[in-house]
């Protein structure tokens, strides 16, 4: 059977979102060692909206009052995954140290997700006919070349970037108001919550030409590999697909299995604490628990989760002496 056409393959998009971008999205700023990571759909390019899928929820300081909206597309994708309706989940956010960038839980995966291009370099090594056939190589070294120009783009567009003003020791409380009924708290200190709230997820590079430029040669080189590939060995083509498959399932486990955030030096993940994921009726009742456990009930107005005319404002509200009435709060959406 004639394998002439298996290097098509190599172009396979299965899902609107590759595991590359999910993987990056989580783990946060690509180092140059996943450049070695290969998988299926490498030639797509990225919308930062399609990991959110166009959603930017509103969320409250509930500390100070302030409304505002998450325009931090990997941020709301992860408070999408851990989200559950009815539920609210809470969330620890905390920095940590610079160059542990990457706190998996699950050991060895640092390894298992380069292991499938081993095979290729290994199959160099001990086959003479693959070692000798120099389109095998150039396929490799092409899909290299474009991974590498891809993690660039990443790292310059990762890097870090405006939060507003430092408050240092303060401590913030957020409620997020996701899609399907999904409410997540986040907790920690006002500069780590800015840092995986605030902005978007892929900022401005400093040479965006340039930048656009290396996405847009490493999406060609792909084509450009699965070309070269035609002209390779049958079980050369057999190799590279198979390793490619083989590196796709493993980011696709490996993404499922994360259940934290890296992003800014700061990591998200559910706290540990008792009743961090606690089921609720009906979000009144979430409201009116919250209003009483923080002694203010501006967050919950201008959410649009409480009327200014409720009768548990007023008797929360009594307890602080500089919070406002319900006529004098501000709806601001």
């Amino acid at each position: 059977m004639s394998l002439a056409l298996l290097p098509i393959l190599l172009l396979a998009t299965p899902s609107t979102i590759t595991p590359l971008h999910t993987y990056t999205a989580l783990s946060g700023r690509p180092t140059w060692l996943d450049s070695l990571m290969f998988c299926l759909g490498m030639q797509a390019p990225l919308t930062p909206s399609s990991l959110n899928e166009g959603e930017y929820p509103a969320v409250a300081a509930m500390t100070t009052g302030y409304v505002f909206r998450v325009e931090n597309q990997a941020t709301v994708m992860y408070l999408q995954r851990i989200g559950k309706t009815g539920h609210l989940t809470t969330l620890d956010v905390s920095s940590v140290a610079a160059g542990a960038n990457r706190p998996w839980g699950l050991p060895g995966w640092y390894t298992i997700m380069y292991l499938p291009l081993l095979v290729p370099a290994h199959a160099l090594l001990i086959s003479a006919p693959l070692a000798s056939d120099r389109f095998f190589m150039r396929s490799t070294l092409l899909l290299l070349l474009s991974r590498l120009l891809s993690v660039a783009s990443f790292r310059a567009r990762t890097s870090p970037s405006w939060h507003g003003e430092a408050e240092p020791g303060v401590k913030g409380d957020l409620l997020v108001l996701l899609s399907e009924d999904r409410w997540v708290r986040m907790k920690g200190a006002v500069d780590d919550l800015k840092a995986v709230t605030s902005g978007s997820w892929l900022s401005r590079p400093r040479y965006p030409m340039l930048c656009d430029l290396a996405d847009w040669t490493a999406r060609s080189l792909v084509y450009i590999a699965a070309v070269a590939l035609a002209g390779v060995t049958d079980q050369g083509k057999i190799v590279l697909v198979l390793c490619t498959f083989i590196a796709h399932g493993v980011l696709a486990v490996h993404n499922a299995l994360t259940k934290e955030l890296v992003m800014n030096e700061r990591v998200v993940k559910v706290s540990g604490a008792p009743g961090s994921v606690k089921e609720y009726p009906r979000r009144l009742v979430m409201a009116r628990e919250l209003v009483k456990e923080m002694g203010r009930s501006d967050f919950a107005v201008r959410l649009g989760m409480m009327n200014p005319d409720d009768p548990h404002l007023k008797t929360h509200d009594g307890d602080n002496a500089n919070a406002k009435t319900p006529a004098e709060e501000v709806v601001t959406m």
